[in-house]
């Protein structure tokens, strides 16, 4: 577990197999991940109706990909990456794209790194490489991190953008910059972010923002990430936080999280976290046509993650996680979840339990 945390510039890929291979044999690589699970639901909508369902990326969302690397000499290589989102549950793909998880080619040498297309925005590798559950793989179907409604990375894939990294001894700097591509003003849907990772021994730290300015111009939502992590024996732990504001009706939305990662065999990891979420201001439902008021709220949610190696490239896994919502957060909750918010609801509990298996190539 102490190679963790360092896991945050693997995030291009998510797959270490095929991102330490990028420079080892210069071509094309195609990598995959199969990731299916059964889950069960406990009152998923707030008003304790019950779902049982197969889902897809159960512990790590399914992809393929091909990633292109030419050695142009003098240590400078040229770098493509095509990366699709794959339902394994219906296969379709996913984020309404052919490759919507990844798509982006630049340039890359003992200066850095610069690319340009659709990619990772630094509060995304950075904030997912402190998450305590999964081993570093990323987000799950079930992740904590969601309470609020899968809000903190902020659409952590930036389209037109490009991306600098560069490493200085323990330091790893990542700047990244999407073009709005609205005509008549170069601020109107941007993005700017940028963040730090600190890696020396057993010790891991990193801070990364982000803002995104709308289309029209009417708001700008800035998120904040900074977590650190400290590998002791076969242990990790882990602590982190971060936050969210909407400077239109000044909405805020804050989680804290930590939790402990334990290798208890060479096949056997275990894990499990506690988070703590709250929201404040003029906070509103998500995805409904006409937003409706929730206001202030907080929840609290505990997982915990057995993964089990069945060989280096297959895994069996089992998940359970609690939430217990209060106030304007039991309407972000049952709105992310079930499509609707709960109406009448002051607290509800949600208990969830999911088996499955993923397989890398």
């Amino acid at each position: 577990m102490k190679k963790t945390a360092s896991h945050w510039l693997l995030a291009a890929g998510l797959l270490p197999v095929a991102a330490h291979n990028a420079h080892a044999a210069p071509g094309v690589t195609l990598y995959g991940i199969v990731s299916s699970a059964v889950r069960y639901t406990s009152n998923l909508d707030g008003h304790h109706n019950d779902q049982a369902a197969l889902v897809s990326g159960g512990l790590v969302g399914s992809r393929f990909g091909l990633k292109g690397d030419e050695d142009l000499g003098g240590g400078n290589h040229a770098i493509v990456q095509l990366e699709a989102g794959i339902g394994s549950d219906d296969g379709r793909t996913s984020y309404n794209a052919l490759f919507g998880r990844q798509a982006y080619a630049g340039l890359s040498g003992d200066w850095g790194s610069l690319t340009f297309g659709r990619q990772y925005n630094a509060l995304n590798n950075i904030g997912w490489a402190f998450n305590p559950l999964a081993q570093g793989w990323g987000n799950f179907w079930s992740d904590p991190i969601y309470l609020g409604g899968d809000i903190f990375f902020q659409d952590y894939r930036i389209n037109n953008s490009v991306v600098y990294k560069r490493s200085f001894g323990p330091l790893t700097l990542q700047l990244d910059y999407g073009a709005g591509e609205q005509r008549g003003s170069l601020a109107r849907g941007t993005t700017l972010g940028g963040g730090l990772m600190y890696q020396q021994g057993a010790l891991a730290l990193g801070a990364a923002y982000d803002q995104r300015k709308s289309a029209d111009g009417g708001n700008t939502v800035r998120n904040y990430s900074v977590g650190g992590s400290y590998a002791f024996g076969k242990a990790t732990a882990y602590l982190g936080h971060m936050g969210r504001r909407e400077s239109a009706g000044d909405a805020r939305f804050n989680i804290a999280f930590a939790g402990l990662g334990y290798q208890l065999t060479p096949a056997l990891h275990l894990s499990g976290a506690y988070y703590r979420y709250w929201q404040g201001g003029n906070v509103t439902t998500q995805f409904q046509d006409v937003p409706a008021l929730l206001g202030s709220g907080n929840a609290d949610s505990i997982a915990v993650v057995a993964d089990y190696a069945l060989s280096k490239r297959t895994s069996l896994y089992l998940e359970a996680d609690a939430v217990h919502a209060r106030g304007g957060a039991v309407g972000r909750e049952t709105e992310y979840w079930a499509g609707t918010p709960a109406a009448g609801v002051d607290n509800t509990t949600r208990v969830g339990v999911m088996l499955g298996m993923r397989h890398q190539f």
